[in-house]
């Protein structure tokens, strides 16, 4: 048996492939598509992941969005990304995600957090070597315009371990990783798409100088 220092030693921050997928458009192109970064096509994963196998939530990744004007509130129904999996082991064997949304209200780093949701229903679906995209449908929730961050983390065993997959197009100042409790920027975005419907109504704005997103009084609401 392994001792924990020795794993601890053999789990990865970042893993980059040296290999590239044909046809790599994801998972921008989404029905009701609001905002995406598209999967730049390389291998390059950060590491997101809760240990069943012990180590639990040792790595988050965490990608900045916004969501633009023009509305009173977007009515946000699904999340979805691209990642994979390196150091591997036993066949894939994610049995759940956790969706995380948080305000950027912390000097450019993830906020408060306003939902959550926990997820085994993702359609993991393989775009080429250990590349998969995922797709996250949740009941509506309102957000308003304005800039916010999300993370995505897998319940998986080590190993393998699983990784967000870096994107094009964005700035490369959007994601954030947190590793054994060290955090900070990744220098990187991350692929992801964010779909819903515009909600031009007034009168029904929420409480963003308070952090409260959704249910009056709560401060994070579960996504369905």
């Amino acid at each position: 048996m392994r001792s924990r220092t020795t794993r601890i030693v053999m789990l990865a921050v970042i893993f980059a492939l040296a290999t590239s997928v044909i046809g790599f458009a994801q998972p921008c192109g989404v029905a009701n598509q609001i905002t995406c970064l598209d999967w730049d096509g390389s291998g390059n994963l950060f590491a997101s992941q809760n240990d069943t196998n012990g180590f639990g939530n040792f790595a988050t990744v965490y990608q900045q969005f916004t969501l633009p004007t023009g509305t009173s509130l977007w009515d946000v129904e699904s999340f979805h990304f691209v990642g994979g999996y390196f150091n591997i082991g036993p066949p894939p064997l994610v049995s759940a995600f956790t969706l995380n949304l948080f305000l950027n209200d912390n000097g450019g780093a993830p906020g408060t957090q306003i939902a959550t949701g926990f997820f085994t229903s993702f359609n993991e679906q393989l775009l080429g070597g250990q590349i998969y995209s995922y797709d996250l449908y949740f009941q509506s929730f309102d957000m308003a315009p304005g800039t916010y961050w999300a993370s995505v983390v897998p319940d998986l065993g080590f190993p393998p371990q699983w990784g967000w997959a870096t994107a094009t197009g964005g700035t490369g100042t959007g994601g954030y990783q947190c590793f054994f409790g060290t955090c900070g920027a990744t220098g990187t975005d991350f692929a992801f798409a964010v779909d819903g419907r515009a909600i031009p109504e007034p009168g029904t704005l929420i409480m963003l100088g308070t952090g409260i997103l959704g249910l009056a009084g709560s401060l994070r609401r579960k996504l369905f």
